[in-house]
């Protein structure tokens, strides 16, 4: 097993969004200016950079904001963090991982949001892009290798393929052959299937680890993470594997999110997954998803808020608000009270292969850290661009999300004493047979059924049929 072992500790600011996690870290700026402590502020994107800069503005903070719009940001970022002119820099998580990690040694890094810290690139490659990769590579056992003496040749290629993206020369090579070929440069381990009958197109594939972040980390003088929660998700997993351990910044606020009423409506039974597959099936003329969001809107009594795959196509969709997968740090939508929730989280079958590479090689399991990273710190995420964000707000607000992953882990973390209602749940037409089970929903079943809840809520809850429920009874009332 891969482990680095340092002596570091990471400060984790963890509170629920719009609770004043940032407003706690900007009034500390001065504090540790003053004290000597030149601070460096990370985010992840450019909008919520613009943000953090006007409230840093705003509030008499001098700051330096280095990102991308400002040309060479690297060279730029690494003179800035060596002088020292400025002791308050705004920048992007991607800038900071780009620069020399020893010019951090006298700096407060502070990360907001937590970072991507693992990948899990898949390229279907046709034909004549696969020529490409394997001119200059060999394939043995399912791994590609570059071949003897060719490596300053594909660095040269994937030089030149940068410099056409920058527009200063010309390049042949593909996004996803770049791609690959700087994964293996960077000694990543690539992987190919196996050539298919009558495909010529094979998927090449890897596990990218940004292992840069635990340099970072080990670098700056202190480390800071401001984030809704880091339990379960791959930067926790990964930050532990790699030695590190986690203590309560200073940065943490004493807020908490406002107490009106919340009610969370599942759109598929209890026991069930939410999943492309099963949105994407054919319901008459329609798609699932279709007659789920046409339910859920009428069930609505405003215009709610929409997150969704870009595979739903639903960007232009009238009677809601559109809003981007990715809102973290979006301020801008607290005048809403219902959100609805339409995207996955699930492994591919390519992720899944990811997945057990990464458990061989670490010896444990990072499934469950896959799906709070995709699918449940986002849900969170999406559900606290609402009102209930607001300290102020008494209305009643109205989640409409994926399955019971989603009820559970936002009932664990900041809406313990929200209503689940499951009535929406039962209309959804999505079809199963109610007599065979899969594990969690029995277990489902099972539970209800010890709660003496009746036959038919619990058909409606989890889709298993009344037959089976009435069979799973006896069975309970024997034991």
């Amino acid at each position: 097993m891969t482990q680095l072992r340092r002596l570091k500790s990471i400060y984790t600011a963890i509170a629920a969004p719009g609770t004043g996690k940032t407003e706690a870290f900007l009034s500390h700026v001065p504090i540790l200016i003053s004290a000597g402590k030149p601070v460096v502020l990370a985010l992840p994107t450019l909008i919520l950079s613009d943000d953090i800069a006007r409230r840093a503005s705003k509030a008499g903070i001098a700051y330096r904001t280095i990102d991308q719009r400002c040309g060479a940001v690297v060279t730029t970022l690494e003179k800035a963090l060596k002088e020292k002119a400025d002791s308050f820099i705004i920048c992007t998580q991607e800038s900071i991982r780009k620069v020399r990690h020893d010019l951090l040694h006298d700096w407060v890094l502070v990360v907001d949001e937590l970072p991507k810290v693992v990948d899990y690139p898949d390229y279907a490659v046709k034909p004549l892009e696969l020529k490409r990769v394997l001119d200059f590579t060999d394939e043995l056992d399912g791994q590609l290798w570059i071949k003897h003496d060719l490596e300053g040749a594909v660095r040269e290629q994937v030089s030149i393929n940068r410099a056409d993206a920058q527009g200063t020369d010309c390049s042949t090579l593909g996004r996803s052959a770049a791609h690959i070929f700087r994964l293996l440069l960077s000694k990543v381990d690539v992987f190919i299937d196996k050539p298919q009958p009558n495909n010529d197109v094979r998927h090449i594939r890897a596990v990218e680890e940004f292992t840069d972040w635990w340099g970072i980390f080990s670098s700056a003088m202190e480390s800071h993470i401001l984030a809704a929660s880091i339990k379960n998700s791959e930067f926790e997993v990964f930050a532990t594997v790699h030695g590190f351990i986690f203590k309560q910044s200073e940065f943490t606020p004493e807020g908490n999110l406002t107490t009106s009423a919340v009610t969370i409506y599942p759109i598929v039974q209890s026991g069930r997954k939410f999943s492309k597959k099963m949105m994407l099936a054919p319901h008459g003329e329609d798609r699932v998803i279709d007659v789920v969001l046409k339910q859920v809107t009428e069930h609505a009594s405003s215009t709610p808020l929409l997150f969704a795959n870009t595979w739903a196509g639903f960007q232009f969709t009238c009677g809601v608000e559109y809003v981007p997968k990715d809102c973290r740090g979006l301020n801008s939508y607290s005048h809403a009270t219902e959100a609805i929730l339409l995207f996955g989280g699930n492994p591919s079958p390519s992720d899944n292969l990811g997945l057990e590479y990464l458990g061989a090689k670490y010896g444990q399991d990072f499934k469950e850290a896959f799906i709070t990273t995709r699918l449940l710190e986002p849900s969170l995420q999406a559900v606290t661009r609402t009102a209930v964000r607001c300290h102020d707000n008494t209305k009643e607000a109205h989640f409409y999300v994926q399955d019971y992953r989603v009820v559970d882990y936002l009932q664990s973390t900041y809406f313990p004493h929200a209503t689940v209602d499951w009535s929406l749940a039962g209309a959804i037409p999505i079809k199963r047979d109610g007599r065979k089970l899969d594990e969690q929903t029995e277990e489902e079943a099972k539970r209800l059924i010890s709660l003496n809840t009746p036959t038919i809520q619990i058909h409606r809850q989890t889709g298993v049929s009344t037959k089976k429920i009435r069979k799973m009874k006896e069975i309970h009332k024997a034991a």
